[in-house]
């Protein structure tokens, strides 16, 4: 007999593998790029098309995948989502043509952009509000440890044997997932249909256009945060350890295993820039904030100054954690747009933006690096990081005063503020979400 519910327990638990298989999956090929651009002899910007290429699958694959999520079985399309991550890295591991590979990894973007959004209707149809939150913060640390995983076991399987069968032993653990995935959730039932995230009765989703939304949000600019974002984070992630080996004269084995460090700060920077947005109840305010200790991190390396390597590689390490965090408020915003009907439209709309920096990035750092140098990648974190930083600044003033409209229960209200922003200022401000700073 299937069932619809599952404790929180179980819930949270298969959260976490999901997503730990996610990012095991996704990370690996930048954790082999130092050996796999050896033992094929290409280059690096050649290597770097895989990444940029799965990058963009994936981008465009979150917005497809979410509207898609929402109409058929999220179980399903999650087991089908890792069997085509499992064939991909297998496929990979047989491979010695980059075109062929940089296709491959293209296709385990868009299986790996499966997984997310019908994850998040998983953990809703299973979940009150507050065990909704709870599982996301597990899912969260689980990135983090995927990316840890990723980091102390690549180097380890480099050390003895070759990158090939990184991709091979990846995949056997990814089946292993697969069986508890499916053993665990063969009762689940989800019911048909589309999936309404609305919190309201009220039928104001059809009534405001997303653009609108857009628009007297102020999120266009946050748009080019959003970018920068993604850059900086996945494209140090990337990189780390190619610049590691290359700049700073590391061995392949220990130029992975010193960007270890990478996500042990990420959790850190997570769990930082979640207790300071319960602080502000803002987001924009805790973006600046991150941003500005990403800037600090940035100078000494984007100036020149003589820093250890070990120094270099935690202060690269700060910048890509405090970008996590930047990733984990960004994951919030949408939440602001649930009484339109919109959380998973926009949570699709930001994570595409995001994957837009990083695909720009994977390929760009490689190729400012092949013309000019590592140099002048480490000073275009800065340059990065500060426009990041400025552009937060100048947005919180405009997301504050939005935040402090949809606090309002009045939708009938909310719906003329969209059509007429003129009467923006009359909006009673009572019963507000957020208590604004």
């Amino acid at each position: 007999m299937r069932t619809q519910k599952l404790s929180y327990r179980a819930v949270a638990s298969l959260g976490f593998l999901v997503y730990f298989f996610s990012y095991a999956m996704r990370l690996d090929y930048s954790a082999s790029l130092v050996a796999i651009v050896s033992d094929l002899g290409i280059t690096n910007t050649m290597a770097s098309a895989a990444v940029t290429g799965s990058f963009i699958t994936y981008g465009v694959g979150q917005i497809v995948c979410g509207f898609i999520g929402d109409r058929i079985s999220p179980v399903r399309m999650i087991t089908a989502a890792m069997l085509g991550t499992v064939l991909v890295n297998t496929a990979v591991s047989f491979c010695s043509n980059i075109a062929v590979i940089t296709v491959l990894w293209s296709i385990n973007g868009i299986c790996q952009a499966m997984l997310w959004p019908p994850l998040t209707r998983f953990f809703s149809e299973q979940l009150d509000s507050v065990r909704f939150s709870d599982a996301i913060t597990v899912v969260a640390l689980a990135s983090s440890v995927g990316t840890m995983f990723v980091y102390v076991f690549v180097p380890f399987v480099l050390e003895f044997t070759v990158w090939r069968n990184v991709f091979r032993y990846m995949a056997a653990i990814g089946t292993l997932i697969i069986l508890v995935w499916c053993f665990s959730t063969h009762r689940v039932y989800s019911p048909s249909g589309v999936h309404s995230s609305v919190k309201t009765k009220d039928s104001i989703q059809q009534k405001i256009s997303v653009w609108k939304l857009i628009c007297v949000s102020g999120l266009i600019p946050v748009f080019f945060v959003i970018i920068i974002h993604g850059a900086l984070r996945d494209g140090i992630q990337t990189w780390l350890p190619t610049i590691a080996n290359e700049k700073y004269g590391f061995a392949e084995s220990s130029s992975v295993l010193s960007t270890a460090v990478l996500p042990a700060l990420s959790i850190v920077c997570v769990i930082f820039a979640n207790a300071l947005y319960h602080r502000l109840r803002n987001e924009l305010k805790t973006i600046f904030i991150m941003f500005g200790a990403a800037l600090a991190a940035t100078v000494p390396m984007g100036l020149g100054f003589d820093i250890p390597a070990l120094a270099a590689i935690v202060l690269a390490s700060l910048v890509a954690g405090c970008m996590h965090g930047v990733n984990m408020l960004m994951s919030v915003i949408p939440e602001n747009f649930s009484k339109f009907g919109m959380v998973s439209t926009f949570t699709g709309l930001l994570n595409a933006f995001t994957y837009v920096g990083a695909s720009v990035s994977s390929y760009g750092f490689a190729a400012v690096s092949e013309s000019i140098g590592w140099g002048a990648v480490l000073v275009s974190w800065l340059v990065a990081a500060a426009i990041g930083f400025f552009i937060s600044f100048f947005r919180i003033k405009g997301w504050t005063v939005f935040l402090k409209k949809i606090g309002n229960d009045n939708l009938a209200v909310l719906t003329e503020t969209v059509r007429a922003p003129k009467q923006q200022d009359t909006l009673p401000e009572s019963g507000n979400r957020h208590t604004v700073k």
